[in-house]
Protein backbone atom coordinates (compact mmCIF):
# COMPACT_ATOMS: atom_id res chain seq x y z
CA UNK A 1 0.00 0.00 0.00
CA UNK A 2 1.85 3.30 -1.21
CA UNK A 3 1.72 6.15 1.62
CA UNK A 4 -1.16 8.27 0.64
CA UNK A 5 -3.49 5.39 0.36
CA UNK A 6 -2.46 4.30 4.05
CA UNK A 7 -2.61 7.94 5.02
CA UNK A 8 -6.32 7.97 3.44
CA UNK A 9 -7.02 4.80 4.85
CA UNK A 10 -6.37 5.49 8.31
CA UNK A 11 -8.31 9.19 7.94
CA UNK A 12 -11.58 7.25 7.35
CA UNK A 13 -11.38 5.84 10.54
CA UNK A 14 -11.41 10.15 12.01
CA UNK A 15 -14.77 11.54 13.20
CA UNK A 16 -13.78 14.54 10.21
CA UNK A 17 -16.90 15.58 8.88
CA UNK A 18 -15.77 17.31 5.56
CA UNK A 19 -12.31 16.89 3.77
CA UNK A 20 -10.24 17.38 0.62
CA UNK A 21 -6.38 16.56 -0.86
CA UNK A 22 -4.99 18.79 -3.57
CA UNK A 23 -1.88 20.45 -4.32
CA UNK A 24 -0.47 23.35 -2.15
CA UNK A 25 0.03 24.82 -5.22
CA UNK A 26 -3.95 25.78 -5.79
CA UNK A 27 -3.62 27.13 -2.56
CA UNK A 28 -4.32 31.32 -2.54
CA UNK A 29 -2.59 33.40 -0.29
CA UNK A 30 -3.01 36.94 0.56
CA UNK A 31 -1.51 39.62 2.85
CA UNK A 32 -4.63 40.99 3.56
CA UNK A 33 -5.76 37.82 6.60
CA UNK A 34 -2.36 38.35 8.02
CA UNK A 35 -3.39 42.07 8.08
CA UNK A 36 -6.11 41.31 9.52
CA UNK A 37 -4.50 39.09 12.34
CA UNK A 38 -2.06 42.22 13.37
CA UNK A 39 -5.40 44.15 14.24
CA UNK A 40 -5.55 42.04 17.45
CA UNK A 41 -9.24 41.27 17.68
CA UNK A 42 -8.71 37.66 19.31
CA UNK A 43 -5.91 39.19 21.54
CA UNK A 44 -3.13 36.62 20.78
CA UNK A 45 -1.18 38.96 17.89
CA UNK A 46 2.41 38.88 19.82
CA UNK A 47 1.25 36.86 22.97
CA UNK A 48 2.20 33.24 21.43
CA UNK A 49 4.31 31.51 20.18
CA UNK A 50 1.57 30.28 17.11
CA UNK A 51 0.44 33.36 16.25
CA UNK A 52 2.51 36.60 14.56
CA UNK A 53 4.88 38.33 14.66
CA UNK A 54 6.28 35.57 16.42
CA UNK A 55 6.30 32.92 13.82
CA UNK A 56 7.69 35.29 11.05
CA UNK A 57 6.60 37.73 8.52
CA UNK A 58 3.96 36.92 6.02
CA UNK A 59 6.83 36.10 3.24
CA UNK A 60 8.08 33.40 5.64
CA UNK A 61 5.19 31.99 6.43
CA UNK A 62 4.04 31.27 2.44
CA UNK A 63 7.38 30.41 1.75
CA UNK A 64 6.99 27.75 4.75
CA UNK A 65 3.66 26.43 2.97
CA UNK A 66 5.03 26.28 -0.50
CA UNK A 67 8.42 24.07 0.37
CA UNK A 68 5.53 21.48 0.28
CA UNK A 69 3.32 19.66 -2.57
CA UNK A 70 0.46 17.91 -1.09
CA UNK A 71 -2.29 19.83 1.03
CA UNK A 72 -5.28 18.28 3.30
CA UNK A 73 -8.37 20.01 4.42
CA UNK A 74 -10.35 18.92 6.78
CA UNK A 75 -13.51 19.88 8.64
CA UNK A 76 -15.23 19.40 12.33
CA UNK A 77 -18.63 20.16 13.06
CA UNK A 78 -20.05 20.34 16.22
CA UNK A 79 -23.70 21.01 17.29
CA UNK A 80 -24.31 23.68 19.86
CA UNK A 81 -27.50 25.41 21.96
CA UNK A 82 -26.97 28.27 20.68
CA UNK A 83 -24.12 29.79 18.43
CA UNK A 84 -23.53 32.61 19.97
CA UNK A 85 -22.92 30.97 23.35
CA UNK A 86 -19.03 31.48 23.49
CA UNK A 87 -18.36 28.83 25.79
CA UNK A 88 -19.89 26.57 23.70
CA UNK A 89 -18.08 27.42 20.52
CA UNK A 90 -14.84 27.61 22.63
CA UNK A 91 -15.23 23.35 23.88
CA UNK A 92 -16.17 23.02 20.05
CA UNK A 93 -12.99 24.40 19.15
CA UNK A 94 -11.02 22.41 22.04
CA UNK A 95 -12.61 19.17 20.59
CA UNK A 96 -11.55 19.77 16.64
CA UNK A 97 -7.96 20.53 17.96
CA UNK A 98 -8.00 16.97 20.04
CA UNK A 99 -9.24 15.66 16.58
CA UNK A 100 -6.59 18.17 14.83
CA UNK A 101 -3.59 16.49 16.93
CA UNK A 102 -4.71 12.78 15.61
CA UNK A 103 -4.90 13.61 12.48
CA UNK A 104 -1.20 15.33 12.63
CA UNK A 105 -0.52 12.07 14.57
CA UNK A 106 -1.37 10.22 11.58
CA UNK A 107 0.46 12.43 8.74
CA UNK A 108 4.10 12.68 11.29
CA UNK A 109 3.76 8.93 11.19
CA UNK A 110 3.65 8.70 7.56
CA UNK A 111 5.10 11.88 6.35
CA UNK A 112 8.27 13.45 7.04
CA UNK A 113 7.90 17.08 9.38
CA UNK A 114 4.47 18.20 8.19
CA UNK A 115 3.23 21.38 8.96
CA UNK A 116 -0.34 21.85 11.11
CA UNK A 117 -2.16 24.75 10.50
CA UNK A 118 -5.33 25.50 12.61
CA UNK A 119 -7.23 27.29 14.67
CA UNK A 120 -4.40 28.19 16.74
CA UNK A 121 -2.66 26.77 19.92
CA UNK A 122 -5.02 26.25 23.00
CA UNK A 123 -3.65 23.30 25.39
CA UNK A 124 -2.07 26.00 27.84
CA UNK A 125 -4.27 28.37 29.65
CA UNK A 126 -1.10 30.71 29.60
CA UNK A 127 1.40 30.38 26.99
CA UNK A 128 4.86 30.63 28.09
CA UNK A 129 5.94 33.26 25.40
CA UNK A 130 8.23 34.77 25.84
CA UNK A 131 9.73 34.38 28.69
CA UNK A 132 10.14 30.45 28.20
CA UNK A 133 10.01 27.67 25.22
CA UNK A 134 6.47 26.14 24.02
CA UNK A 135 5.13 23.72 26.77
CA UNK A 136 3.60 21.81 23.95
CA UNK A 137 5.40 21.98 20.61
CA UNK A 138 3.74 18.55 19.49
CA UNK A 139 0.14 20.83 20.20
CA UNK A 140 1.00 23.99 19.02
CA UNK A 141 -0.78 24.55 15.98
CA UNK A 142 -0.15 28.11 14.13
CA UNK A 143 -3.21 29.13 13.38
CA UNK A 144 -4.28 28.96 9.10
CA UNK A 145 -5.04 32.74 8.88
CA UNK A 146 -1.29 33.94 10.19
CA UNK A 147 0.20 31.96 7.16
CA UNK A 148 -2.32 34.31 4.47
CA UNK A 149 -4.72 31.42 3.77
CA UNK A 150 -8.38 32.97 4.03
CA UNK A 151 -10.34 29.37 4.65
CA UNK A 152 -13.38 30.19 3.99
CA UNK A 153 -12.64 30.93 -0.07
CA UNK A 154 -10.38 27.70 0.31
CA UNK A 155 -12.75 25.44 1.35
CA UNK A 156 -15.39 26.47 -0.80
CA UNK A 157 -12.81 25.89 -3.34
CA UNK A 158 -12.46 22.62 -2.45
CA UNK A 159 -15.88 22.22 -2.17
CA UNK A 160 -16.47 21.91 1.57
CA UNK A 161 -19.35 23.31 3.52
CA UNK A 162 -18.54 26.14 5.82
CA UNK A 163 -21.55 27.49 6.65
CA UNK A 164 -23.71 24.02 8.25
CA UNK A 165 -26.79 25.93 9.50
CA UNK A 166 -27.95 27.40 12.16
CA UNK A 167 -26.16 26.21 15.73
CA UNK A 168 -23.51 24.31 13.48
CA UNK A 169 -20.01 24.97 14.71
CA UNK A 170 -17.41 24.61 12.10
CA UNK A 171 -13.97 24.40 12.78
CA UNK A 172 -10.79 23.81 10.05
CA UNK A 173 -7.83 22.65 9.98
CA UNK A 174 -5.11 22.06 7.52
CA UNK A 175 -1.92 19.86 7.24
CA UNK A 176 0.40 20.52 3.97
CA UNK A 177 3.13 17.73 3.56
CA UNK A 178 5.45 15.64 1.29
CA UNK A 179 6.07 11.86 0.28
Amino acid sequence: MKRQEKIEARLLEMPLYDYAFFPVKDIIFTQDVRTICAMNDCGMYGRRWVCPPVIGSIEDCIAECQAYAHAFLFSTVTEVADSFDLKACVEARGDHEAITYDVAQIFRQETENPLILSTGCIPCEHCAYPDAPCRHPERAFKTIESHGIMIMQMAAQQGLDYDCGQNIVTYFSLVLYNL
